[in-house]
Parts: structure tokens; sequence; C-alpha cells
């Protein structure tokens, strides 16, 4: 936050240089809040990390993602041994708060005890805000680990939302992934997606869908939705310890992703009965056989209703 007010307040000061239009006692003024800000400039770096599971080092099939798989126990491991080695990078480069989001399936997928302390975790479904439950403007930074490719995309496991039950989820005429809905719920915070992690479809994607830069990992390549060519663990945790240690040591270079309101959501459905049911409630439109749609003034309440017509809903 320190970081955020510094950046803005030597903007400020540079353009009222520059232009002669203030009396210096407006800028002495301005001056000293500078000043108070360097002092405060040092307050801790805090992470946000979101953390799904598809785009995990290690990972191409369904198996190792959800718990009647036979090789979950597997993808439970993989997967927290990438975070932790965000979280490492992150430390290194002066971060030294952290909260992780378990934003996969169940969301009790990563184990607490097996995270690199000290840090908190968010475990378990019942979320308002599912994959970004609590982010908030205290934070400096958020991370995207092991995210994949929106519906209908290359990409390992692509899917938006629910892979079974979403077709496309449109915002402003735009059709989103879960990592462009998540950075545009970060923005309403004021926070930037300053890494990503995932397969090559996922880091191309995601630059497209962020305001300004991202710093993005690979850790595989995909060759169809359940193939990939898989980096070694212990290198794709290098790359993923590098990412978060440049992106923390470059943190003044991003931006927020900041969303477009009022806000106007287009969903299409796999069955058309899960749009019948959608349009029940009052503030949605039927637009179609297989879609939906429903206008509001804020982000962050769009992107609740969104969660609750992809995962509450039933045929």
């Amino acid at each position: 936050m320190a970081r955020r007010r510094l950046a803005t307040l030597r903007s400020q000061l540079q353009a009222l240089a520059h232009g002669k239009i203030v009396a210096m006692k407006s800028a002495l003024a301005l001056l000293l809040v500078l000043v108070a800000s360097i002092g405060s400039a040092q307050d801790p770096i805090r992470v946000f990390i979101s953390v799904d599971m598809e785009g995990i080092s290690g990972i191409a099939h369904s198996e190792m993602t959800g718990g009647a798989g036979a090789e979950y126990e597997r993808g439970r491991k993989l997967t927290v041994a990438d975070v932790n080695a965000a979280i490492e990078g992150a430390r290194e480069a002066g971060a030294s708060e952290f909260l992780v989001n378990d934003s996969h399936g169940t969301m009790r997928n990563v184990k607490i005890e097996e995270l690199s302390a000290p840090v908190s975790l968010i475990s378990n479904n019942s979320k308002a805000l599912g994959m970004m439950e609590g982010i908030s403007a205290d934070f400096d930074a958020v991370f995207f680990i092991g995210y994949h490719a929106m519906e209908g995309q290359p990409g390992i496991l692509a899917h938006t939302g629910s892979g079974g039950k979403v077709a496309d989820i449109s915002v402003n005429g735009r059709s989103m992934s879960e990592g462009g809905m998540n950075a545009r719920a970060a923005g309403s915070y004021g926070v930037p997606v300053v890494l990503a992690t995932g397969d090559d479809a996922f880091a191309n994607e995601i630059r497209t869908l962020v305001n300004g830069s991202i710093e993005t990992v690979v850790v595989k390549r995909h060759i169809r939705r359940r193939t990939a060519e898989l980096l070694h663990p212990d290198e794709a945790r290098r790359l993923i310890r590098e990412g978060a240690r440049k992106a923390i040591e470059q943190l003044d270079s991003f931006e927020p992703t900041l969303p477009h309101e009022p806000v106007t959501v287009d969903i299409t459905y796999k069955n058309p009965d899960l749009a019948d049911v959608a349009s029940i409630l009052p503030t949605i439109e039927r637009t179609g056989r297989y879609s939906v749609r429903f206008e509001v003034d804020d982000y962050v309440h769009a992107y609740q209703m969104i969660r609750v017509l992809y995962r509450n809903l039933s045929e």
C-alpha cells in the first residue's frame, strides 16, 4: 500500500514541477507527505496467492486433480511444491506475509502443514469470492499458481468456472478465463496480478487479459487437452522461484487490472436446462436457448453472481 501511495505522490510532484502551476507552499506540503510515505515504505510486502491445479507442474490429467482420481495425492504434493516455490522466491525479494487461497474444486487440496511457514491458508469452497476469497486492498501483489486456459481454447484441462456446465462467460462483451475474471476482482481492490504460472496456452492468454505487464512462468507445453510435455518438477520450481522473485523485485512496474463499470455479463451454458433455472432469478435475462445476461453497477457484485450462476445451479 505504502509503495503504491509513494509512486502516486512522486508522479504528482513531477507533474506539478513540470507545469509550474503550484505555489511553493503546496509543493512543500506534498513533499512532507512524500517524506512520511518514504518512512512507511518498509511496510511488509503482502502477497495473495490463488492456487488452482490444472496448471500445476507435472499435472496432465484429471486423475491428478480430483479426490476420486487414482493420482490425486500425487497431484496435491505437486501443487503445494509449486506454491512453496513461489513463496520462497517472493521471500528472497523481500515479501514477508502470504495468504494462500485454495481455489480448485473442493478447495481442500492444499495441506496447511506442508506450506512454507509463516503463511495462512483459506480452505474449503464455501466462499462468496471463490478463487479470490480473502483479497483486499491490504495486499501489494497477487500470484496465480497452477492456472489454465479458458473453455474452448487449447490448453491442458482448459475450462471456465465449471467445465461440465459453462461454454463461455463474457464480461462487457469479452470472453473471460478464470484468470481474467480474477484479475479484475483483484483490480477492484487496487491490487495487481504480478505472477501467473501454468501451461503455455494459459501464459499466452493471461497476458492479453490483464492491464500492463505480468510475469508468467510456463511449466509445461500442452499437446492436447489431456496430454502435455512436462518440465521436470525441479526445473519448474526453479523457474517459479525466479519468476516470483523477479515479480516482487519489480513490483512498482505492475498495474491493477481495473474493471469497466457498470458490468454486463453473458453466460452461455452447455445445457439449456441451466439457462432455464438461471432465468428464474429476477435480475437475469434469458438471451437464447443456452444463454443468460445480467447487468450490475459493481464488478465485485458481478463476480459473486457469476460464481452463483455456474457453481450453485443444478439441472
